[in-house]
């Protein structure tokens, strides 16, 4: 291939790109706004290492001292980093569930930290993920991962649904699971799992066996029969195991379970079965129990009437609790709160707010700080000694760990004789080791709170947020017109978008949103820069950048109109951790979409740039550039409807791994069954193929270039005034011939040069 158009093959850097755009006319308010947001993070990461690799602890250790901070990470290798490395190599299918080992880690599960020998010990899965019960070590000091246990068989059964239970299926449903009496079922831990000094054993809460392999008994066939143990509470209970290859502890052989405590016994203590956590105090007792009630008990004496309430707490949701040595004081972190106990008495000291997600997790160092970890690049400190106890954000951003998952518990524990973290979130990367750096600086957050200020704001009212950084996301439920200039927001609404604009027959106006999905941490699910929904809203974007979200903008299909004008929106899909396609821009079934003096580009994860369910969508002197991105159509139109596209540019990317520039109906089934008549006008634009059929690109063998997938009725259609620069001579206007030649009237370059532009180079919009 003799170019590559904004790509990496040339060496062509981004930051030029960008000079050779505002130099050929593009909105410069635009390329200002992008600037800035990556001078702020560059600024972020200037002083901050990069993530190195380490054999085990000591080795990261002298490698963190070298570079006085930062995170080194113990890989086995790059296919399998670390637990997968040692799962077991066939798994029945009735074990495997849905997603077999990797729920091990990311699946609402924890870790027992043994603290003298310096070993990580991982159990769990659960619910319809995986149903394996086998036991895993990590040794921090050898750097090596076994897997100590097999899974047990799954040959008994448990009724998870009564007859009658449900109306239409009026038959019990049974799962499988392996013996009660003897092994816990896979479950999920949450904080439930833990490590005690006193026993050197290892103990674990659980609330029954998943039910990711059930059966429908329709005849009755497993009526009297011996393997239905019950309900699901046989398997509820506090389990011991003991971890040691050799050596028979607290009466347990080497490398086997039983049961202490039923869920008979744990009822006469009113603790019951939901979100458990744990704790080891300083005399070596054990706190365990649920989201609700706790009880602490010596594990040396398995007696249940020797537990004693102890914290008796409203209903927190699951999180984690912690031992604090220096203050005799119990920590439990929750989504939103972080509550505060008195270890002796259990009663509540202070109840804290938290900033951002954390990953429900606490390390407690030597100078008696609070320091969590979310899983990937941020860690959060909190210093109750403090004049104003609060918590403080170390966002490492592209310098900390990339991938990961949010449930965190137990798997992020301080090693104290080293002054380091150690933690482990899922199954795509190693054990990271974590050594703070003293220069580091918080992010210094503003002392307002996004979603106080909305409420603060009357109705139809215009809101002026003051210039900062905010951890949350933005929430808008009713009209008003919020103005973001010098606005960083560092968090997501509703789980949503950075911005989620929710409400019926409302008007929002959204002006200078500077919105970055690395900042605010959206990357997964559908997350996207806007997500609008509400029947029949009317929402203005003007003068933002939306830049690295899983999506740019979203919408329901409630009706509504949608305007953007001088609105960047780019890399959406870009290094997320989603499987959702990273459209640049999606309407759903609304009424109607407007886009003005705007650009779109570089969509990855196969996602189109431009994406419009709506009834009737105008683009009017806007840039639709696929680059560098791994996209789909630049603009897909898949019920029909009214689309006029005037005064543009249209560049597909030699990455693309679509033929078409824009579909038309393509998609009945999701459109209500059938699609609209379709009026379209396509006029005075630039429009250039760059993909040129070149056996390095995604859809070299594809077939022809062509202008359009048309299966829509047609109104009318109008395409003229363009001029269209395709390199193959192998272009159709339609490859199903539902739409007729429309060579005349259009302008056809057979090369950029012959075009007068540059390999690089995106041409002046037209004017009017």
């Amino acid at each position: 291939m003799g170019k590559t158009v904004f790509g990496r093959k040339d060496g062509l850097k981004f930051s030029s790109v960008l000079g050779k755009i505002v130099s050929h006319g593009l909105p410069v308010l635009l390329i200002c706004s992008l600037l800035a947001v990556s001078q702020l993070v560059t600024a972020a990461e200037l002083n901050l290492p990069a993530p190195i690799r380490g054999k085990n602890l000591d080795d990261c250790a002298e490698k963190l001292k070298k570079q006085s901070g930062g995170w080194c990470e113990i890989r086995v290798n790059d296919k399998h980093p670390s637990i997968s490395s040692v799962w077991p190599e066939k798994l029945d299918k009735r074990i495997r569930m849905r997603t077999g080992g990797k729920s091990i880690l990311t699946a609402w599960n924890s870790a027992a930290f043994d603290e003298e020998n310096l070993y990580l010990y991982f159990f769990g899965g659960g619910h319809a993920d995986y149903g394996g019960n086998e036991v895993y070590r990590f040794d921090l000091k050898q750097g090596k991962w076994k897997r100590l246990t097999d899974p047990s068989p799954l040959n008994q059964l448990y009724v998870l649904l009564d007859a009658k239970a449900r109306k239409n299926k009026p038959w019990r449903r049974l799962c499988w699971m392996p013996d009660p009496d003897k092994v816990p079922g896979s479950s999920h831990t949450y904080d439930g799992l833990i490590f005690s000094k006193k026993t050197r054993t290892m103990f674990l809460y659980t609330y029954g066996a998943a039910n990711g392999s059930c059966l429908e008994d329709k005849e009755n066939k497993y009526e009297n029969d011996p393997l239905v143990r019950g309900s699901r509470r046989v398997g509820f209970g506090w389990y011991e195991f003991n971890p040691s290859e050799t050596d028979e502890r607290h009466g347990l052989a080497p490398l086997t379970w039983r049961k202490v405590f039923s869920y008979e016994q744990l009822k006469q203590k009113n603790v019951h079965q939901s979100y458990p956590v744990s704790a080891e105090l300083k005399d070596g007792s054990i706190l365990f129990g649920s989201k609700n009630r706790t009880v602490v008990y010596d594990p040396l004496n398995g007696d249940i009437n020797s537990a004693k309430s102890l914290t008796g707490q409203a209903d927190w949701g699951d999180g984690l609790k912690a031992y604090d040595e220096k203050r005799n004081q119990i920590w439990s972190i929750q989504r939103k709160s972080l509550l505060q106990f008195d270890a002796s008495t259990g009663r509540l000291i202070n109840t804290y707010k938290q900033i951002i997600p954390h990953g429900k997790s606490i390390a407690i160092n030597r100078d008696g700080e609070l320091v969590s970890w979310d899983g990937r690049w941020n860690i959060f400190m909190f210093n109750p000694d403090a004049e104003i106890p609060g918590w403080r954000h170390y966002n490492w951003m592209k310098q900390g760990p990339q991938q990961g998952d949010a449930r965190v518990y137990g798997k992020w524990v301080y090693l104290k004789n080293y002054d380091l973290y150690a933690g482990i979130s899922s199954h795509v990367t190693g054990v990271w080791i974590y050594k703070h750096p003293k220069h580091m600086k918080p992010v210094n957050y503003a002392p307002h709170n996004l979603g106080e200020l909305v409420k603060k704001t009357v109705t139809g009212g215009v809101l002026k947020v003051p210039a900062g950084i905010y951890g949350q996301g933005l929430f808008i439920n009713r009209s008003m017109t919020v103005d973001l200039k010098g606005v960083s927001i560092r968090g997501v609404a509703k789980r949503k978008g950075i911005v989620n604009v929710s409400c019926n027959g409302c008007q929002v106006k959204i002006v200078n949103l500077n919105a970055d999905g690395i900042a605010a941490d959206c990357l997964g699910g559908n997350c996207a820069g806007i997500k609008a929904e509400g029947k029949k809203f009317n929402l203005t974007v003007e003068n933002s950048t939306i830049n690295n979200t899983v999506i740019g903008i979203i919408t329901d299909n409630r009706g509504g109109v949608i305007e953007l004008n001088n609105v960047l929106i780019q890399n959406s899909g870009l290094n997320d951790r989603s499987r959702t396609l990273g459209h640049g821009f999606y309407a759903g079934d609304i009424d109607k979409v407007v886009m003005k003096n705007s650009i779109v580009r570089r969509s990855f994860g196969k996602g189109h740039l431009f994406k419009s369910r709506a009834a009737e969508t105008e683009i009017v002197n806007s840039v639709i550039a696929g680059l560098d991105g791994r996209h789909s159509r630049l603009i897909d139109f898949p019920c029909g409807g009214h689309l006029s596209v005037h005064e543009s540019v249209l560049q597909q990317g030699e990455m693309t791994d679509n033929i078409d520039l824009i579909s038309v109906g393509t998609e009945a089934k999701n459109c209500g069954g059938s699609v609209r008549p379709s009026n379209v006008s396509i006029t005075n634009n630039w429009i250039i193929f760059d993909r040129d059929e070149s056996k390095d690109e995604p859809a070299f063998n594809y077939g022809f270039n062509r202008f359009f997938t048309w299966r829509a009725p047609i109104e009318k259609i109008v395409v003229t005034g363009n001029r269209i620069v395709e390199s193959t001579g192998r272009f159709q206007f339609d490859g199903e011939d539902h739409v007729p030649d429309l060579s005349d009237g259009n302008r056809f370059y057979s090369s950029r040069k012959a075009a007068g532009l540059g390999p690089n180079q995106l041409p002046d919009r037209p004017s009017r």
